[in-house]
């Protein structure tokens, strides 16, 4: 059976390429969104300009006293910066005939490679955590009611130019005890940050992976497990109560770097992964060996998303192969894509359901919104039940 491909209810230019976006999942938020983008730019900083200068004088000097090479061309090619801004933006109309997107702010941050929303209040607000080139991860608070984001905390997870590549909070289905934010790095390291009131602590960090850690993840009805994927090819399991020198399982059933993990919220035994090898596969986490099933999505798999309310329905965002959402059957062995979103024309990176209540009967599914890359847009649709 052919998939719906639905149109497009609404887009916008982010400029900068677009590569995160998620929608806020409180009721008093609801049509509010975020959306993360990276830009690379030349270094124009006063900074820059002095020790360029500095470089030539020196070389000016050494090419004087050294009459061969008197004519040589002084050249020092400029850095590159990695650029970011934090959008924010509000779902306005009553019906899909009516959605639009309206910009409602702009932070300029470093270039952001992932964006998650605790689902529980922090200190009585919606809070989205943001993690950056920088290797910062700023959680922004959104208080009064408003859809201005305050930068409430940030916290500098290393000294050594690593990236922060992505973030999950602990929080997802349990609301009580200490909440954790996992981060991470772009050497492989692992940080598991304890928030307290406006208070990041670091609890501990260790070298998870020898590649980039593109993906972390909590097993949302278990914190004390987490799950880390990463260029290696390998997707490991740690036990937070441990000393996390080894990990619980390491598994290669990817055959290329895992970039996308998500337990899921509504099933404490079904985590689902994503990878570069174009495949979502679904795992029960009480026996890590082999995965239950393997769907080939296309394109390479970067971030993965359970339905706010069903158990069975994936959505995922497939790098050269557009959106797809995923309706699963119940033993979990094989999965169908209902619906497919392709208006993107370029790396289909970020991607998230809604969580506003359904308007009216007619609709059976929640809106969906996208962003992708180079083309730097965002497209808000709607799957089809």
């Amino acid at each position: 059976m052919e998939p719906y491909y639905p149109p497009s209810l609404g887009s916008d230019d982010t400029v900068y390429s677009a590569d995160s976006i998620e929608f806020c999942p409180f009721s008093s938020h609801s049509s509010l969104l975020g959306c993360g983008t990276y830009q690379l730019a030349k270094d124009e900083s006063e900074e820059y300009q002095q020790s360029s200068q500095e470089h030539r004088q020196a070389k000016d000097h050494k090419d004087h006293k050294n009459d061969e090479d008197e004519d040589e061309e002084v050249k020092f090619d400029k850095p590159m910066l990695r650029l970011g801004r934090l959008l924010m933006y509000n779902v306005e109309g009553h019906s899909d005939e009516s959605r639009k997107l309206r910009n409602t702010s702009c932070i300029q941050t470093a270039a952001i490679l992932d964006m998650k929303w605790s689902h529980q209040l922090i200190n009585g607000h919606p809070t989205l955590g943001v993690a950056d080139a920088s290797g910062d991860l700023s959680l922004y608070q959104f208080k009064n009611d408003g859809n201005d984001p305050e930068l409430v905390i940030k916290y500098e997870t290393n000294t050594e130019k690593k990236l922060a590549l992505s973030l999950d909070w602990s929080n997802r289905v349990q609301a009580s005890g200490n909440t954790r934010i996992a981060v991470s790095l772009s050497n492989g390291d692992i940080t598991i940050l304890d928030l307290d009131s406006s208070i990041l602590q670091e609890n501990q960090t260790w070298h998870a992976h020898d590649l980039e850690a593109w993906i972390v993840g909590w097993n949302y009805h278990d914190t004390n497990i987490l799950y880390t994927g990463a260029d290696d090819c390998r997707l490991k399991g740690w036990d937070m109560r441990m000393n996390c020198s080894y990990a619980t399982f390491t598994s290669k059933a990817h055959t290329m770097g895992v970039c996308s993990i998500q337990s899921n919220p509504h099933d404490q035994h079904t985590l689902a992964t994503g990878s570069y090898d174009e495949n979502v596969l679904i795992w029960d986490t009480r026996n890590m060996r082999d995965p239950l099933s393997r769907t080939e999505a296309g394109g390479g798999v970067w971030r993965l998303k359970w339905h706010p309310t069903r158990k069975d329905t994936l959505l995922a965002a497939c790098m050269h192969n557009g959106f797809h959402v995923l309706h699963y059957t119940e033993d979990w062995l094989s999965a169908s894509i209902e619906s497919s979103f392709t208006e993107h024309k370029s790396l289909a990176y970020g991607v998230d359901w809604s969580y506003a209540p359904l308007e009216t009967s007619l609709y059976k599914q929640p809106l969906v919104v996208s962003c992708s890359f180079y083309d730097h847009l965002i497209h808000l649709w709607r799957p089809k039940a």
